[in-house]
């Protein structure tokens, strides 16, 4: 199933690189890797994110295989990955929507981006600073 989702991802790639230029390509999927991100970071932590997705632990170079297990199990859940698909998908379409006024689509989507991590540090600050308490 991963090589179906690897697949789907090449595609609309490539379709965006047609409908909207190489360079919102590169954005999709930048976006599509921070909202990921963003949605595990919800659940788990800034910290429980990064090693859910294996960040935190990657070695070089990328494309070695135990960097790619630990990330193929990060993209099992479904629900995440479709919350990822469609909020990238509408950032590209909403460039494409208002080809005039690109600056105020990617300001609004800095904005949202912004309010969803300060969201989210709000909500797990107790739990990603309990890692550093220091006892004297």
């Amino acid at each position: 199933m991963n090589s179906w989702i690897a697949a789907f991802t090449a595609a609309v790639v490539f379709i965006i690189g047609f409908a909207a230029g190489p360079q919102w390509s590169i954005v999709f999927l930048a976006v599509l890797g921070l909202s990921l991100f963003l949605l595990w970071a919800n659940e788990l932590g800034f910290k429980g994110a990064l090693a859910r997705l294996g960040l935190d632990h990657l070695k070089p170079p990328l494309w070695r295989r135990d960097n790619w297990l630990q990330f193929e199990t990060a993209i099992l859940d479904r629900d995440k990955l479709v919350k990822a698909y469609t909020v990238a998908l509408a950032l590209v379409a909403l460039k494409l929507m208002l080809p005039a006024n690109q600056g105020i689509v990617v300001l609004a989507a800095l904005v949202l981006a912004g309010w969803y991590v300060f969201k989210i540090y709000e909500a797990n600050r107790y739990r990603d600073q309990a890692d550093t308490a220091k006892f004297n």
